[in-house]
C-alpha cells in the first residue's frame, strides 16, 4: 500500500513531464539534430517497438522503446510517442536542456537554374542530405540520358554544369534513388541583335548574354546570302559587325548554335536641290536629303559632257542634312545639269545659269611709305553695272579707282575688265599708325573685299660721318640709336621711325643750321603722329629733347631750307653702372652710345670702365656744336680716348662748362659699363677748346688799353 502511494505520484509526474515536452515528427529517412546530437530510429516489423539512437560528440545512447518510454542523453529526455506505419513517421516528445532543433533528410539534393538560353542551360545541384554521397548524377530529357556526372558531395556542397536546353523545357535529375524534375520556364536567346544601322556600310551590333561563343553572321536579301562574317563573342561582349554590301532591305541571320534573325528596311535617300548660285566662274549648289542615308557622287554636266571641276565630288548626307558643294565651270555654258547618283538613288536637275559679276583681287596687300601711294589690281568679270567704293579708310587717306588712265566710280562691264585701286597716304600719320597693318574694305556693288595696307616711314636718312667707309651708303626705313643721321629738308620733315628701345633717351639736333643761326624745332611723336615732346632751344642753338617712350618717331621743323644732324642715344642724368647688350645691327656693327649729363661732373675727372669681349671704348666731349659735328661713333678721330680689349678703361677731364659727355661702346654680346668720378682741375683739352674765347678776350683788353693810351697822349 505504501509502495502504491509512492509509484502513483511518480508515474503521474513522468506523464506530466511528457505532457509538457515538445513534440517532433521524425521520418524514417530523416535525422533529428538537437544541438550537437543526432537522433535516428528504426521500427520493429510490427511497429510497436522503436529502436532509438542518439549520437553526440562525446558518445551515444540507444534503446528499444515502446510507447511512452524515454531515453535520456546529454540533458535531453526523448519519449516515444505514436508511430505511423503508413507514413513511417515517429512522434518524439523532447524535454530538457536544449536550444536548437532541426530535421534534415538523410539523403537529399536541390536543383537551381542558373541561366537558360536557347543554346544551353546551366544548372546548380546542391547536396542537402545529412550524410555525404558518392554516386552518379544523371540528367534525362524526354527519357533520354543527356548528362552523366560522378559526384562526391557533403552537405552544402554544390556542383554546376551545362546541358543542352531541351525543347520541352523539362529535365529529370537523379542521384541514386533520389529524383528531381526541373521545369525551365524562361529561355532567352544567347546572342541578341541589338541594332542595325546604315551609312556608307551596313553595321550590325551583337550582344552575347552567355558564355563565349563563335558565331556566323550572314547578310541576306531576296533569299540570297550577300556577305558572311565570322565573329567571336566573349561573355557580356557587345560587338559591331560591318558589311560592305549595303542593301536597303534584307535580313541578318546569326548562327551561334541557335539562330537569331532580324529583318530590316531603310528608307531610300531623297536628294533635292535647295538653291544654287553662279558668279561667272563658280557654281554653288545646296543639296538636302529628305530620305535615308545617302552616300554617292555629284557632278555637273552639259550636253552629256562633264564641265565641272572637279569632275565629281563624293558626298554623304544623313537624313534631314543639308550641304553645299561648289564646282568651277571649265566651259562657258548657259545650261548645266547636276547629276546626283548612288547605288540606291539617281536624279538629275537641269539649271539655267544666270551669269552675275565676279570680282577677283590680284593682290590684297600693299606696303608704302608716308606721302606715297599703294596700288591694288582687281578683275571684274560678267555683265552688268559696277559701283566701286572703299570703307574703313581714315579721312586723311585718299583713294581712287582707275580704268586705264581714267578715274571711275561706276562702270558697265561686258565680259572682263581690269581696274586699279590707288590709295594715297598723307606725309603725316592721322587716324592710323606707321609700321602696323591698316585693314579696310574695297566695295563692289556693296560687297566688301578685305584689303591690307602697311605704312612705313617716309625718310631714308644717310648716316652722317666722314669715317663711315664702305658703310656710308647704308640707309633704312627704321633708324637706329647711336648713329648720327644727315637731315637736309625744307620747312617740315616727315616723321622718321626709330627702333623700339626701352629706357630714357636723348635726341639731339645740331650741325650747319647752328652755324648759320637758324631756328629749328625737334618733335618727338607717337606712331599715330601725336606730338609728345618738342625742343625749346633759342634760335641758333643746338636742340635736344629727353624722353622715355619706347615707340616713337622724330620730326624736324624749320623755316625754309635747312641742313642738320639728328642723333638719338641712351641718356644718363648721372653716371651709373649699366649692363649693355651689344647686338649686331643691319649696318654691320654692335653699337651703343650713352650721353651723360655732365653738369654735376664739371671740373672733375671721369673714369670709364667696360668689361666684355673684344670691346672698343671711346669717350667724347659733347657740348659744343663743333664737337658734335665731329662726333663719329664708327670713326677713329676726335675722341678723348680710344681703348680696345676685354677689360678696358679710360679717364677724361670734365670741363668746367661741360654740358654732355658721350661714351661709345662697340662689340658683340654683353658689356658691363661702370664709372668713377674724382679729382679736380682744368685739363689741357679744356684750355685747347677755349683758345678762341681767350683770344677774343685778349684782343678786347688790348683795344681798351689802346683807347686809354690815346686819350692820355692826346
Amino acid at each position: 500500500m505504501a509502495m502504491r502511494k509512492v509509484l502513483i505520484p511518480l508515474i503521474l509526474l513522468i506523464f506530466a513531464g511528457n505532457v509538457l515536452a515538445y513534440p517532433v515528427e521524425l521520418g524514417l529517412d530523416e535525422v533529428l539534430l538537437v544541438d550537437d546530437s543526432v537522433v535516428t530510429f528504426d521500427p520493429s516489423p510490427s511497429g510497436d517497438r522503436i529502436y532509438l539512437r542518439v549520437e553526440g560528440p562525446t558518445g551515444s545512447n540507444s534503446s528499444v522503446l515502446g510507447f511512452g518510454e524515454s531515453l535520456f542523453f546529454n540533458g535531453v529526455n526523448y519519449t516515444v510517442g505514436r508511430f505511423d506505419p503508413t507514413t513511417k513517421k515517429l512522434v518524439l516528445h523532447l524535454s530538457g536542456n536544449y536550444s536548437r532543433l532541426e530535421i534534415v533528410k538523410k539523403e537529399d539534393f536541390s536543383v537551381r537554374v542558373v541561366e537558360s538560353f536557347d543554346t544551353y542551360t546551366r544548372l546548380s545541384v546542391r547536396w542537402d542530405g545529412y550524410y555525404g554521397i558518392n554516386d552518379t548524377l544523371r540528367v534525362y530529357s524526354n527519357g533520354l540520358l543527356v548528362k552523366e556526372l560522378s559526384v562526391s558531395l557533403k552537405r552544402g556542397d554544390e556542383v554546376s554544369f551545362k546541358v543542352k536546353t531541351p525543347p520541352s523545357g523539362i529535365l529529370v535529375l537523379s542521384i541514386g534513388e533520389l529524383t528531381k524534375n526541373v521545369v525551365i520556364e524562361d529561355i532567352e536567346k544567347q546572342v541578341e541583335i541589338t541594332s542595325i544601322r546604315r551609312d556608307e556600310k551596313l553595321h550590325v551590333t551583337l550582344l552575347n548574354h552567355g558564355d563565349d561563343v563563335n558565331a556566323t553572321v550572314m547578310l541576306t536579301a531576296g533569299g540570297l546570302t550577300l556577305e558572311k562574317k565570322e565573329v567571336h563573342l566573349e561573355r557580356g561582349e557587345q560587338k559591331e559587325v560591318t558589311f560592305d554590301r549595303n542593301p536597303l532591305q534584307g535580313a541578318v541571320v546569326v548562327d551561334y548554335g541557335a539562330v537569331a534573325q532580324e529583318t530590316f528596311y531603310f528608307q531610300p535617300p531623297d536628294i533635292s536641290l535647295v538653291s544654287y548660285s553662279f558668279d561667272g566662274e563658280t557654281l554653288r549648289i545646296r543639296l538636302k536629303n529628305d530620305g535615308g542615308h545617302f552616300h554617292g557622287k555629284v557632278s555637273v554636266m552639259s550636253n552629256s559632257v562633264i564641265v565641272g571641276s572637279p569632275l565629281y565630288l563624293d558626298i554623304s548626307l544623313r537624313e534631314g542634312e543639308e550641304r553645299e558643294v561648289a564646282f568651277n565651270l571649265t566651259e562657258d555654258v548657259d545650261y548645266a545639269t547636276v547629276v546626283i547618283s548612288s547605288a540606291d538613288f539617281t536624279t538629275s536637275v537641269p539649271l539655267m545659269l544666270e551669269r552675275g559679276l565676279g570680282v577677283r583681287f590680284v593682290n590684297d596687300y600693299a606696303r608704302t611709305y608716308l606721302g606715297g601711294s599703294a596700288t591694288y589690281s582687281l578683275v571684274v568679270t560678267g555683265k552688268g553695272r559696277v559701283e566701286l567704293g572703299v570703307a574703313g579708310l581714315p579721312d586723311s587717306v585718299r583713294y581712287a579707282f582707275y580704268y586705264g588712265q581714267n578715274e571711275v566710280r561706276t562702270l558697265n562691264v561686258e565680259g572682263s575688265v581690269q581696274l586699279t585701286l590707288v590709295v594715297s597716304l598723307p606725309s603725316f600719320p592721322s587716324g592710323f599708325r606707321v609700321e602696323a597693318p591698316l585693314k579696310f574694305n574695297a566695295t563692289v556693288n556693296g560687297e566688301g573685299y578685305s584689303l591690307t595696307l602697311e605704312v612705313s616711314g617716309a625718310g631714308r636718312l644717310p648716316v652722317y660721318g666722314d669715317n663711315w667707309l664702305a658703310k656710308s651708303n647704308f640707309t633704312s626705313e627704321v633708324h637706329y640709336l647711336g648713329l648720327p643721321y644727315h637731315v637736309v629738308w625744307r620747312d617740315v620733315t616727315p616723321p622718321y621711325i626709330f627702333e623700339n628701345v626701352t629706357g630714357e633717351k636723348i635726341a639731339f639736333l645740331y650741325g650747319r643750321y647752328v652755324r648759320q643761326g637758324e631756328d629749328l624745332k625737334l618733335h618727338v611723336l607717337s606712331p599715330y603722329g601725336d606730338i609728345l615732346h618738342t625742343s625749346s632751344s633759342p634760335e641758333g642753338r643746338p636742340d635736344f629733347v629727353i624722353f622715355n617712350e619706347s615707340e616713337f618717331m622724330l620730326m624736324v621743323e624749320g623755316k625754309g631750307f635747312f641742313d642738320s644732324v639728328l642723333l638719338v642715344a641712351r641718356y644718363m642724368e648721372e653716371p651709373e653702372n649699366v649692363t649693355l647688350e651689344l647686338e649686331r645691327k643691319p649696318f654691320g656693327e654692335g653699337l651703343e652710345v650713352v650721353i651723360i649729363n655732365a653738369t654735376s661732373l664739371r671740373g672733375k675727372k671721369l673714369t670709364i670702365k667696360a668689361s666684355g669681349k673684344n670691346l672698343e671704348l671711346k669717350a667724347y666731349h659733347f657740348t659744343l656744336n663743333s664737337e658734335r659735328e665731329d662726333f663719329d661713333p664708327l670713326g677713329t678721330g676726335k675722341a678723348v680716348f680710344t681703348v680696345k680689349g676685354d677689360n678696358v678703361s679710360g679717364t677724361m677731364a670734365v670741363r668746367s662748362d661741360e654740358d654732355f659727355v658721350a661714351v661709345v661702346v662697340r662689340g658683340e654680346g654683353r658689356a658691363d659699363l661702370s664709372f668713377e668720378v674724382g679729382g679736380t682741375g682744368v685739363s689741357a683739352s679744356e684750355v685747347t677748346t677755349r683758345w678762341p674765347y681767350l683770344a677774343v678776350l685778349g684782343l678786347g683788353l688790348l683795344l681798351v688799353l689802346a683807347v686809354f693810351l690815346e686819350k692820355r697822349l692826346g
